[in-house]
């Protein structure tokens, strides 16, 4: 089974429209699961809210819309539509939209042989773009995930700047946070803006091109 879900492989999709909003409800949809990895799309009616719990897995919240209001061992942050957030494992934690709010979780299980989420500060809300910092131009990346048959790196890449002659081992999905990318998947072209995900299949090639200065990022399941 494919461990990405619910989504076609070389279609460019807004992730935002993946799941509706519902009256005074939560919907959800799974998008990814393999191994320590899980994670899928909520949307929250005003109001709705996870109540106070923990479980021995790291997550990530990234908005996509609205505003939500998530408290941390009972900190409160407000993380707004292109934020972030780290929740580490087996720490209590609630979440409630301060308005309609959708969002992309990020679970990963917490072992220490097989690593998990790198490179990022827990509890601290910051724009998911500014991972990658203090670029000046070229293509620079980051490694934010590291966990067996998994590589997660963030992007950033100047305009008209390209990732050439690559392809994949697993399936691979990218998600563009920032600015415009031109992705060719078998000489096929398709064009990826702000918070669009596309999924290539494994034993592609693939090439990523920056129409503008953009920022990414990157997952490949093995």
């Amino acid at each position: 089974m494919n461990a990405i879900r619910n989504m076609e492989f070389n279609k460019v999709i807004n992730l935002e429209n993946l799941v509706p909003y519902g009256e005074k409800t939560i919907n959800s949809m799974m998008i990814a699961l393999k191994n320590s990895l899980n994670s899928a799309v909520f949307a929250f009616d005003k109001e709705e809210m996870l109540s106070e719990h923990s479980a021995p897995a790291d997550a990530l919240v990234y908005v996509l819309d609205g505003e939500l209001e998530i408290s941390i061992n009972k900190i409160v942050h407000k993380v707004k539509k292109g934020e972030m957030i780290l929740m580490p494992a087996n720490i209590p934690h609630a979440l409630k939209a301060l308005e309609k709010a959708k969002m992309l979780l990020i679970i990963v299980k917490k072992h220490e042989e097989i690593g998990g989420f790198v490179n990022l500060e827990y509890s601290k809300e910051l724009l998911m773009k500014d991972i990658v910092i203090g670029f000046k131009g070229g293509v620079v990346s980051k490694r934010v995930l590291n966990l067996e048959n998994l590589t997660s790196l963030m992007f950033a890449i100047s305009e008209n700047e390209e990732i050439e002659h690559n392809k994949t081992e697993g399936e691979l999905l990218i998600l563009n946070l920032h600015g415009e990318l031109d992705i060719a998947i078998n000489n096929q072209k398709e064009i990826l803006k702000e918070d669009q995900i596309i999924v290539i299949p494994p034993n592609v090639l693939y090439e990523i091109k920056a129409k503008t200065d953009s920022k990414f990022l990157l997952i490949e399941i093995n």
